[in-house]
């Protein structure tokens, strides 16, 4: 079972119940969170004459889970600056779950029949959403880099200004 994104319901340390790789001395943070995106659309596609089609997305449902299972931290070596950053990896999730949603319900398609309407959209919607998960993995790493994974506690206090605006404006985040 997983935990929703949900600006009243804060990450806590007892959410992170997966365990520690035994390899985790090694690693740079003392705690990794598992999150998942989903998305699931549904397609309308009409025609006036039979020839020509149009289709849109009708409805897009996406979410942001954590995982507690996957989802771990060490024992003795964690504190509530680490804990802020495991929630802005979360709070960055949102961002792009936003975003990716606003984007799908924008699809749109035209051919000549209703299953080549349909196989367009479902193109251009996992297209859409490879392009925007992958910029997500990519700003999830810049965060990572900047903020020396939750020790640089002026770089931390930067980005969870910026993902705060971006919660608000999803579309100011990068594409």
């Amino acid at each position: 079972m997983g935990i929703a994104w949900d600006t009243a319901r804060p990450l806590t340390w007892s959410d992170f119940r997966g365990v520690a790789p035994p390899t985790s001395g090694n690693f740079t943070e003392p705690a990794a969170i598992h999150m998942t995106i989903h998305w699931r659309v549904s397609y309308s596609a009409t025609s006036a004459n039979g020839r020509t089609w149009s289709g849109r997305v009708e409805t897009a449902e996406v979410t942001n889970v954590m995982s507690p299972a996957l989802s771990w931290a060490v024992p003795g070596q964690v504190n509530p600056l680490i804990l802020l950053h495991e929630q802005t990896h979360f709070d960055l999730n949102e961002v792009y779950r936003r975003k990716l949603e606003n984007a799908l319900l924008c699809v749109q398609a035209q051919g000549s029949s209703q299953q080549g309407v349909v196989d367009a959209l479902n193109e251009r919607v996992h297209a859409i959403a490879q392009q925007l998960l992958d910029r997500l993995v990519a700003v999830q790493d810049i965060y990572d880099a900047e903020t020396s994974p939750g020790i640089n506690q002026a770089a931390q206090n930067r980005w969870k200004d910026q993902v705060s605006l971006w919660l608000s404006d999803p579309s100011l985040a990068p594409s």
